[in-house]
C-alpha cells in the first residue's frame, strides 16, 4: 500500500514539472510577439481532424490487505449455564369505578315529611287534617295520619241530620336487603242520623244518632330485592261496632307471588282467605269464612299478544247457597292494533265479598239484623279498546256483562222509612262506558267517563237504589306554580225505588258540581277555597235521605 502511494506522488509531481514548463514558455512568447510588429499574413482554409477515440490504458493495480488475525478465546471458568423458565402474568381485575351524574341531593331538612290542613265551612263544619312521618333514616319510615270532617248542622232539621268523620292510623316500615315489613294500626269513627223520617213522625233523639267504631290492624312482608321471584304476605284483623248492638270481626290472610320465566312468561299465584263473624240482636255469632286460590300464566303465544291463561277456585261457608266450592275460568288478553290502539279483553268470575263493613260505608242507614251474604259473580266478560292521540291524550271504550246471584239490593224498610233493609236477587248487568282525558305534566289534566248500566233481575220487580248512568269529570289547572284550580263534575241518574204505598218512582238525578281554589304563599303554605254543590242541589244519595246543599270551606294548608 505504501509503495504504490509512492509511485502515484512521484507521477504527479512529474505533470507539475511539465505543465509549469509549458506556461512559462507560452508568456515568453507571447511578450516576444506583442514587442514585433502586425505582419501576419492570413490564415488559409485547412482542415483540422480531431481525434478522439484515444485510449488511455493503466495497468491494473496490486490491492493487498492485511487481515487483523483474530484473538484467541480463553475459556471462562466456571462455565456458564442457561436455564429458560415460562412466566405467568395476572394482572389484577380492572373494576372501573363509574361515576353517574347525579342531581344535587337534598337534606332531609329540605323535604317535607309533614303536612297540616285546618280550615272550617258552613253547616258548622271544621276540617282538621296532619300527616307526621319521620325522615332521618330512609329504610325505617315511620307515620302517623289524623283526620276530622264533620258537620253540626245538615240538610234536614239542623243538628239532626249531622254527619262527622275522626280517624287516626299510625304506621311503619322497615326495609332491608332482603325482606321488607310493614304494619299500621288505626281507629276511624263515622257518625250520621237517621233523617231520612217522615215529617208527621214522633222523633224519638235516643234512637235518632248512629255511628259505626272501626278498630283496624294489619301487616305485610315481601321481598325487597329486585329478582325473578317476587312475593307479597299480609295479615289484617278488623272489628266493626255501630252504636247498637251490631258487631263484626273480620282476619283476612293474602299471599301475591309471580316467577318470572323469562322476558315474555311468567307465572302468579294469588291466594286470600277472610274469616267472618257477625252478631246482632237477633243474630247469635256465626263464623263466615271464604278461600280463593288463582293461578294463572302470562304468556305470548304470538308476537304482541299478551294472554294470561287460569282459573279461579272458591270455598265459601255461607248457608245461602247449598255449593261450597266453585270454580271460574280466569283469561285476560290484549292485543295492539298499531302503535297507539290497544284491545283488551277478559273472561272471570269469583266470590266478591260482602261484610257488614263493606254495606255500611256504601249506606250508613241500615236497619237491625240485615241478611248479609257473599254474591256469586258466575260470569264476568268484558271487552274494551285503548287508544292514545299523541302523548297526552288517552281515550277507552267497552263494554262488561255480568251474571250474579245473590247480588244485594236497598230497600226502604216498610215500617221505619229512615232504615234500609237489603234484598238479594240473581241478576244479570251490563256496562257500557266511554272516557277521555288529557295531561299535560301537572300544568293541565283533565278526564270526563260516561258509564250505563242495564240490569234484569229475576224475582225482584226492578233493580232497586241502582243507577241507570252515571256520568263524571275533573280537571285542574296549575297556573305560573302559583295558583292551582281544580273541578269535578257527577251526575247520576235512573235509581228506582220503592215506597210506602209499595209503588215504584224514579228518584231525582244527581247533579253535583264541585270547585277547588289554591294560592301558594310559598312552597310550605297554601290557601284554598272550596266550593261544593254549587248549584245547591239537595238531590237524595237514598230515598228521604238529600244532600246538603251549598258548601264553602275555607282553610290553610303547611308543609314542613
Amino acid at each position: 500500500m505504501n509503495n504504490i502511494l509512492k509511485e502515484y506522488t512521484k507521477k504527479m509531481m512529474r505533470y507539475c514539472q511539465t505543465g509549469f514548463a509549458i506556461i512559462f514558455v507560452f508568456v515568453t512568447v507571447s511578450s516576444f510577439a506583442q514587442g514585433q510588429p502586425n505582419n501576419w499574413e492570413e490564415i488559409p482554409d485547412v482542415k483540422v481532424d480531431v481525434i478522439i477515440d484515444r485510449k488511455n490504458d493503466l495497468p491494473p493495480a496490486n490491492r493487498n490487505f492485511d487481515k487483523i488475525p483474530p484473538r484467541p478465546s480463553e475459556p471462562i471458568k466456571p462455565p456458564m449455564t442457561y436455564s429458560f423458565q415460562s412466566l405467568n402474568f395476572n394482572a389484577p381485575m380492572l373494576n372501573a369505578q363509574i361515576r353517574p351524574l347525579k342531581l344535587k341531593q337534598q337534606s332531609s331538612s329540605d323535604i317535607y315529611g309533614n303536612f297540616l290542613k285546618i280550615g272550617y265551612g258552613n253547616y258548622a263544619s271544621p276540617l282538621l287534617e296532619a300527616y307526621l312521618n319521620s325522615r332521618k333514616d330512609k329504610n325505617k319510615l315511620l307515620g302517623a295520619h289524623f283526620y276530622h270532617h264533620s258537620s253540626g248542622k245538615g240538610p234536614v232539621d239542623g243538628k239532626n241530620s249531622g254527619t262527622g268523620t275522626t280517624g287516626i292510623e299510625l304506621s311503619g316500615r322497615s326495609v332491608g336487603e332482603d325482606l321488607s315489613l310493614g304494619g299500621k294500626v288505626g281507629f276511624e269513627n263515622r257518625t250520621t242520623h237517621f233523617y231520612g223520617y217522615p215529617k208527621e213522625v214522633q222523633l224519638d233523639k235516643d234512637t235518632l244518632k248512629q255511628s259505626f267504631n272501626l278498630f283496624k290492624l294489619a301487616g305485610e312482608l315481601s321481598n325487597s330485592r329486585n329478582s325473578n321471584f317476587g312475593y307479597k304476605l299480609g295479615a289484617g284483623f278488623s272489628y266493626l261496632a255501630d252504636k247498637y248492638s251490631a258487631k263484626e270481626t273480620e282476619i283476612d290472610l293474602s299471599l301475591s307471588s309471580s316467577y318470572k320465566l323469562s322476558d315474555i312468561s311468567r307465572i302468579s299465584l294469588d291466594v286470600n282467605f277472610a274469616g267472618l263473624s257477625r252478631k246482632d240482636s237477633e243474630i247469635d255469632a256465626k263464623p263466615r269464612s271464604l278461600f280463593s286460590l288463582a293461578p294463572s300464566f302470562v304468556f305470548l303465544p304470538i308476537d304482541d299478544l299478551t294472554l294470561s291463561a287460569g282459573f279461579i277456585l272458591a270455598f265459601e261457608s255461607d248457608t245461602l247457597v247449598s255449593k261450597d266450592v266453585h270454580f271460574y275460568p280466569n283469561f285476560s288478553a290484549s292485543y295492539p292494533l298499531s302503535p297507539s290502539v290497544d284491545v283488551i279483553a277478559h273472561l272471570s268470575g269469583g266470590i266478591e265479598k260482602v261484610s257488614l263493613q263493606t254495606l255500611s260505608y256504601e249506606n250508613m242507614w241500615l236497619q237491625k239484623n240485615v241478611d248479609i251474604f257473599h254474591t256469586n259473580k258466575t260470569f264476568d266478560f268484558g271487552f274494551g279498546i285503548n287508544a292514545r292521540l299523541g302523548n297526552k291524550v288517552a281515550a277507552h271504550a267497552g263494554v262488561s256483562l255480568n251474571t250474579l246471584k245473590d247480588w244485594y239490593f236497598f230497600v226502604n224498610d216498610p215500617t221505619d222509612q229512615s232504615k234500609f233493609n237489603v234484598a238479594r236477587d240473581d241478576a244479570r248487568r251490563s256496562n257500557l262506558y266511554v272516557a277521555l282525558s288529557y295531561a299535560q305534566s301537572e300544568t293541565a289534566k283533565f278526564m270526563v267517563r260516561g258509564d250505563f248500566y242495564g240490569y234484569n233481575v229475576d224475582k225482584l220487580a226492578v233493580a232497586w237504589h241502582r243507577p241507570t248512568y252515571k256520568f263524571t269529570a275533573n280537571g285542574s289547572l296549575n297556573v305560573y306554580d302559583k295558583i292551582v284550580l281544580a273541578a269535578d263534575l257527577i251526575a247520576q241518574g235512573g235509581m228506582k225505588v220503592i215506597g210506602p204505598d209499595d209503588k215504584a218512582t224514579t228518584l231525582k238525578a244527581a247533579f253535583d258540581l264541585n270547585f277547588k281554589a289554591s294560592y301558594l304563599f310559598s312552597e310550605s303554605l297554601t290557601a284554598f277555597i272550596q266550593l261544593n254543590n254549587i248549584t245547591g242541589s239537595k238531590y237524595p244519595l237514598f230515598q228521604h235521605y238529600p244532600v246538603k246543599g251549598f258548601q264553602a270551606t275555607a282553610g290553610i294548608t303547611w308543609s314542613f
